[in-house]
């Protein structure tokens, strides 16, 4: 059997966490911070990290946390760049020929069987999400990490309760 590779991302312009599932096994996760101000600079380090990762894991499946404009407050600006940087990372992507797959927060954190909903807040779901992967991988990490790791396991997990699924397949 052939070895998947999943890269999950929970992406930002200043803290973007990774992590790297090998066939459904954590191996591997981190965190890659920018700190300029020059919010091109902060793409640019946060690419030049992915691919990287890219080269070093050889992914077979990438999921990345899609961008809401309500996840960001509405921000206009905060959106836009997001949503820049997603573009970078799908050309990224496109160079070697992997095709991402977007995931909302609330439907990952519905997999992971944590509460979400308009009452509440964003800042109460960080340490549910720290506390899961605590829970599930016995492992500290910060919210990046975290919420990159969720993704992972909700990727991974999303068909567990379905009876017309076989099991989880890459592409």
């Amino acid at each position: 059997m052939k070895k998947q590779v999943l890269l999950t991302i929970d992406a930002s312009t200043k803290s973007t966490g990774w992590a790297i599932f090998e066939n459904t096994q954590l191996t591997n996760y981190g965190v890659i911070t920018a700190t300029s101000s020059n919010l091109y600079n902060r793409i640019d380090k946060m690419i030049i990290e992915i691919d990287k990762l890219i080269e070093r894991y050889q992914p077979t499946n990438v999921v990345i946390e899609e961008v809401l404009p309500a996840d960001v407050r509405n921000n206009n600006n905060v959106f836009k760049a997001l949503i820049y940087l997603q573009g970078f990372m799908c050309k990224t992507l496109d160079k070697y020929k992997i095709i991402p797959t977007f995931v909302v927060a609330s439907h990952w954190r519905k997999i992971c069987g944590i509460k979400t909903g308009s009452s509440i807040k964003r800042e109460s779901l960080k340490p549910k999400d720290i506390a899961f992967v605590k829970k599930e991988y016995g492992i500290d990490v910060n919210d990046d990490i975290a919420d990159a790791i969720c993704i992972g396991y909700a990727t991974l997990h999303e068909h567990d309760n379905k009876e017309d699924f076989d099991g989880f397949e890459f592409k």
